[in-house]
């Protein structure tokens, strides 16, 4: 029943992605995206039989759709940020974790409102925004996995510039959900949440 469940809601997910891609005038890359959905699939059945976390879950699917109209628009729709927020604090309530959800979603919301005040915007406010629905899945961690994830993103970010497309140059705005989902991804296995689920 489980794995039933499990794939009913990749498929779900392929199609949510196909209506995010078409609303956001974006190359929903079919062929790339039912591949990796299924490489998730058996992925996570096999490592993870009888767990389906379906916050992290949801954010590894709609986290590749948030990379693709990243890289198309160089912006993260609010449409998308907004409601993904909603399901967490949703699900957060249900599992009577509301407070640590919504700690950490301020937590990584003001980091990457510095950042980004720092770096004069190159890091845009859909990324900050993004932070924050990191934040809200992960609840508070410490100063030190903080920086960590920081210094981890920044690192793929900037190896992005220089394996990326020349049409990306550094006065440009950095795409940056692609490194900043693929640290949290990276670094899971430190989050105090998932800590507590294993």
């Amino acid at each position: 029943m489980y794995r039933q469940l499990f794939a009913a809601l990749f498929l779900l997910s392929y199609f949510l992605h196909l209506y995010l891609c078409r609303k956001f005038d974006t190359k929903p890359q079919k062929i790339k995206t039912a591949f990796f959905y299924s490489f998730l699939v058996c992925f996570l059945i096999r490592s993870f039989p009888q767990d389906l976390n379906v916050n992290s879950t949801l954010f590894l699917l709609l986290g590749w759709t948030i990379v693709l109209i990243d890289e198309e628009h160089h912006r993260i729709p609010n449409f998308i940020t907004g409601y993904f927020s909603i399901a967490i604090c949703v699900m957060a309530v249900v599992e009577n974790q509301i407070l640590d959800s919504i700690a950490g979603g301020a937590e990584f919301l003001l980091f990457f409102c510095a950042l980004a005040i720092a770096s004069k915007l190159k890091i845009g406010i859909g990324d900050v925004k993004l932070a924050g629905v990191i934040g809200l899945i992960n609840g508070v961690v410490t100063l030190q996995e903080l920086m960590f994830f920081i210094l981890l993103s920044a690192i793929l970010g900037l190896s992005s510039l220089l394996v990326g497309p020349s049409r990306i140059h550094l006065k440009a705005r950095i795409p940056f959900a692609a490194p900043m989902i693929a640290a949290s991804i990276l670094i899971w296995p430190i989050w105090p949440m998932l800590r507590m689920n294993g």
